[in-house]
């Protein structure tokens, strides 16, 4: 026969594993378009292009507005193309966001945008973690989900390379996220 005190905390532990922590958000449009350019900022291709549109090509251009100061003493178009190049440093990275969220938002068909908006629940088990929706239940095991991804406005539970859960903060209606981001880290954890 175990101590008191030995039960008892074999006791708590089994009541901690049970216990189920729970939260009801709201997925919109806007949040599926955040989460791919979540995923882009990531990516090093995209960097890569971004910092050559925003960098590289001003650069040359001012090096050719030194140039015809210069060179050629044209003071008027010195200006002209060094304004070109300030004013494509800083609007190509407006303009690429802008074209981005545009082909986000063609990717998705309705049906598909259909299926993935709108309201959730999602209850962190034992074993499992149960997403609830207006197309019915699911369990996920938590060794099949990779990781979790916080940031300002999001958190983001990966289920693949590039798909996850995405819960806006914003639009969570029920529950603590922050302990629910916890629960699922550990569970997470534990499964590995």
């Amino acid at each position: 026969m175990l101590p008191v005190r030995r039960r008892r905390r074999r006791v708590l532990d089994n009541f901690c594993d049970r216990r189920m922590t729970q939260i009801e958000y709201e997925v919109r449009e806007q949040d599926l378009v955040a989460f791919n350019e979540h995923q882009l900022q990531n990516s090093a291709s995209w960097q890569k292009t971004l910092r050559r549109h925003q960098a590289i090509f001003p650069g040359i251009m001012a090096l050719i507005a030194l140039f015809l100061w210069f060179y050629y003493q044209d003071t008027l178009s010195a200006i002209y193309v060094g304004v070109i190049a300030a004013l494509w440093g800083i609007l190509t990275p407006l303009y690429f966001k802008g074209s981005l969220r545009r082909q986000i938002r063609k990717l998705y068909s309705d049906e598909e945008r259909a299926c993935i908006l709108g309201t959730y629940t999602l209850r962190a088990e034992p074993h499992v973690l149960v997403e609830v929706n207006r197309n019915g239940e699911s369990r996920m095991k938590w060794a099949d989900i990779l990781r979790v991804e916080m940031t300002k406005k999001y958190a983001f539970l990966f289920v693949g390379i590039d798909t996850a859960l995405i819960i806006p903060r914003a639009t969570v209606k029920k529950g603590d996220l922050h302990e629910f981001v916890k629960e699922a880290d550990r569970r997470i954890e534990q499964a590995a």
